[in-house]
């Protein structure tokens, strides 16, 4: 009888990840799948380094499926969901999202989400309020980068610190093989970024086979 109970609860709960999944086509499979979920919290917990209370802001989130494993880094985190894209960002859908990770990770989330929609521009996010904020496989294809810099150096705290990942061209010119945007060399994305108000604290490899995939670490210029 213990036996029936408890595969009627597992094809219960079953049944309702694959309801919500369907409801909310937005959220990364992939990080359903423990193996995948905890790689990512692995390798990425040692270089965004997050905190208690860390009020946090991702530009390009898309879905925010990757924000919220993040979220599972640390205690009370306060994170912005920013994208001019609102089509994954609905509170109906980041609640499913959160929702469908945290109940595959069996945890409960003391994270807070906030959808910001911004331009291509500006993020339209809080002046003066981020600890960090991280943007990940979205520098090559921002159409503004020097105007959207200065928006985000204006969104961040004097000692705060800015992550910029991005696959990095191994020649000038070379191009994402996905998109077909033009990738930044090493030197080029630096530059780009200090000259709009930020400075180069280090470089991390995230993967070690793949030398092109990293995050560039910079602090706030006084």
């Amino acid at each position: 009888m213990r036996y029936k109970w408890l595969f009627t609860l597992l094809a219960f709960n079953t049944l309702t990840l694959m309801a919500q999944r369907q409801e909310n086509p937005c959220v990364y499979e992939y990080l359903l799948r423990e193996k995948n979920r905890e790689g990512i919290l692995k390798r990425y917990s040692a270089i965004y380094d997050f905190h208690k209370g860390d009020t946090l802001a991702s530009i390009g989130a898309g879905s925010g499926s990757k924000e919220v494993v993040y979220s599972m880094m640390a205690d009370s985190l306060l994170f912005y969901l920013q994208d001019i894209d609102s089509t994954c960002l609905t509170s109906k859908r980041i609640e499913s999202t959160i929702s469908l990770l945290y109940s595959a990770a069996n945890r409960a989330s003391t994270a807070t989400f906030i959808a910001s929609i911004g331009t291509e521009k500006e993020t339209k996010l809080p002046i003066g309020f981020f600890d960090k904020i991280i943007i990940e496989n979205t520098l090559h294809e921002l159409a503004y980068p020097n105007d959207l810099f200065k928006s985000i150096r204006e969104n961040m705290k004097p000692d705060g610190y800015l992550y910029v990942e991005d696959l990095i061209a191994k020649r000038p010119g070379q191009k994402h093989r996905g998109c077909h945007k033009r990738l930044f060399t090493e030197t080029a994305l630096i530059q780009l970024i200090e000259e709009n108000g930020f400075s180069f604290v280090e470089v991390t490899t995230v993967f070690p086979n793949n030398l092109q995939d990293k995050v560039f670490k910079f602090s706030v210029n006084p």
